[in-house]
């Protein structure tokens, strides 16, 4: 729980965490502010108002004077009240979503990274520092090692499809690259070097995301070329057409949906990455032909039948906290977590009321415009009903799909 702002000296917030706090929490763009007598604390600015700072810290939130601070630090508050300044409001519905243009129920057969190979752009190959970066339309990679127009065209089409099935879908995800207008990728030779740059171990890539102030302001997928299907024969890199990876498909989905992030539930986003992940996907195309045949392969994928599943209580999956959901990852009962997310996912998305996802986009409207999950949940999704009777909707529609559910 986060603790109450404070006004404190900064001499004061300096001696206090220096003696209470010694391992100090990692904060998105965190950097060491430093007083005008030399002391230095670490932590994330969130507010500038007035003459008054206000730092995110491991101790919470503390508020003092600008002028106790370094000219440079003085510098640098100053420019990131101007950025914040120019950027859309954290609660501005179009900084998030296009509702105008969604048109609900309305669904392609198939979704493609339909893109001209021309539009592929070799931006840096340089030897000397093993720097390589390459663009397609909406993604900008960066390999240790040169890799031909093919390879890149081949493995761009993963991305790039997953970028076009989060535009697709109608409930307003309006995905839209950041800062240069690129989604940032960093490629690895090998799993080694990427598991020794921080990737999870066993996983297949992995996105990660700062915030500051609200506003999203990193977001990268890392993964290793061999995970993409690249590998090198000893004289060149060649491509392994069959290879797939629902994993990766995951991690694009967060980064290409990254502005809700911060603001959905644990269940949402990762349902979200999750339904996309799970439909058939083959060079470069989803089909969304049977949506939910491909979700119920994928139960039988992972508990070997598609008919029947027993899925985590609705009143603890809208509720978990991301620590929760961490914490049940190590658990014998993990794999139940990412489909559940799915399935009730899915059933706001294609099965709920009119089939047209219209309570879903209800629910993020109303995120979008500031209202807190719970008083959003309580009465957008669940529109009056107990966690048990939603229970028995979800599980009545599912089963009109050939799923047979139970809550345990």
């Amino acid at each position: 729980m986060k603790a109450a702002s404070q006004f404190i000296p900064l001499p004061a917030l300096v001696a206090l965490l220096a003696a209470a706090h010694p391992f100090q929490a990692a904060f998105a763009e965190e950097r060491n502010w430093t007083s005008t007598d030399g002391k230095t604390v670490p932590g994330e600015i969130v507010a500038l108002e007035e003459g008054e700072i206000t730092l995110k810290t491991a101790r919470g939130d503390f508020k003092f004077p600008l002028s106790r601070l370094s000219e440079e630090d003085q510098a640098f508050a100053k420019a990131w009240k101007e950025k914040a300044d120019s950027q859309p409001a954290a609660n501005d519905s179009q900084s998030f979503a296009d509702f105008s243009k969604v048109k609900l129920g309305e669904w392609p057969n198939s979704v493609a990274a339909d893109f001209d190979e021309d539009k592929i752009a070799i931006v840096k190959e340089d030897k000397e520092s093993n720097e390589f970066v390459y663009r397609s339309p909406h993604f900008e990679f960066r390999s240790p090692t040169r890799l031909s127009k093919t390879v890149i065209v081949e493995f761009s089409r993963i991305f790039e499809a997953t970028y076009e099935f989060a535009s697709v879908i109608p409930i307003g995800l309006n995905p839209k690259p950041f800062g240069e207008g690129y989604y940032p990728t960093q490629l690895y030779a090998s799993r080694e070097d990427y598991y020794g740059d921080g990737g999870m171990q066993g996983s297949g890539g992995m996105h990660s995301s700062s915030w500051r102030g609200g506003e999203l302001v990193k977001s990268i997928i890392k993964v290793p070329l061999p995970n993409l299907g690249v590998e090198f024969t000893g004289t060149r890199y060649i491509v392994d057409h069959k290879k797939q990876s629902d994993t990766l498909v995951h991690e694009i989905a967060h980064q290409v949906t990254g502005k809700w992030l911060i603001l959905t539930p644990v269940w949402f986003k990762e349902g979200l990455a999750e339904t996309i992940s799970t439909q058939r996907y083959d060079n470069g195309r989803f089909t969304l032909t049977s949506m939910d045949r491909s979700i119920r392969e994928d139960l039988s994928r992972r508990s070997g039948t598609d008919r029947e599943f027993s899925m985590i209580p609705l009143e603890r999956l809208m509720t978990i906290s991301s620590a929760e959901w961490a914490a049940d990852l190590a658990t014998p009962g993990a794999s139940r977590n990412y489909p559940s997310a799915n399935v009730l996912f899915y059933y706001y998305l294609r099965l709920e009321g009119d089939g047209k996802a219209t309570t879903l986009v209800n629910y993020m409207k109303a995120l979008a415009e500031g209202k807190k999950e719970e008083e959003a949940r309580v009465e957008i999704l669940l529109g009056g009903k107990s966690f048990a009777q939603l229970q028995e909707d979800v599980a009545d529609k599912w089963r009109s799909e050939g799923l047979r559910l139970e809550f345990y």
